[in-house]
C-alpha cells in the first residue's frame, strides 16, 4: 500500500501503521469482509513498535506490507479519513493541508 514511501524514523512508521490498519480496516467495512487479518497485523505492529527497535519493526513492516490490499482499491476519501484517524491516534492535529 504504502509501498513508495521512504520511512526514515519510528514516528514516520507509527503512521504508515495507522493509516494501513484504518485503511484497511475501511476496506473490511466497504467491503462487508470479516477477514480482518491484515488489519490486526498492523494492529500488533503498532505493539511491536513500543518494544522494539525501529530497525525490526521496519522489517516487520515491510513483511506485513507484501500483502497490503492495492491503493487503487481506495478513493480519496476513504485515504483522507485513515489519515484522519491515524492523526488522531498519534494526537497529531487534524490539518493536512489547505
Amino acid at each position: 500500500m504504502m509501498n513508495n514511501v521512504e520511512i526514515t524514523n519510528s514516528i514516520e512508521l507509527e503512521f504508515v501503521a495507522y493509516f494501513s490498519m484504518h485503511l484497511e480496516n475501511l476496506y473490511c467495512e466497504q467491503t462487508k469482509s470479516n477477514n480482518t487479518k491484515q488489519r490486526d497485523r498492523y494492529t500488533q505492529l503498532i505493539g511491536f513498535l513500543q518494544e522494539s527497535s525501529f530497525e525490526a519493526a521496519y522489517e516487520k513492516y515491510k513483511q506485513i506490507s507484501l500483502v497490503d490490499t492495492e491503493i487503487e482499491n481506495f478513493n480519496e476519501s476513504t485515504i483522507r479519513m485513515a489519515q484522519c484517524l491515524a492523526r488522531v491516534d498519534m494526537g497529531l492535529p487534524l490539518v493536512i493541508n489547505d
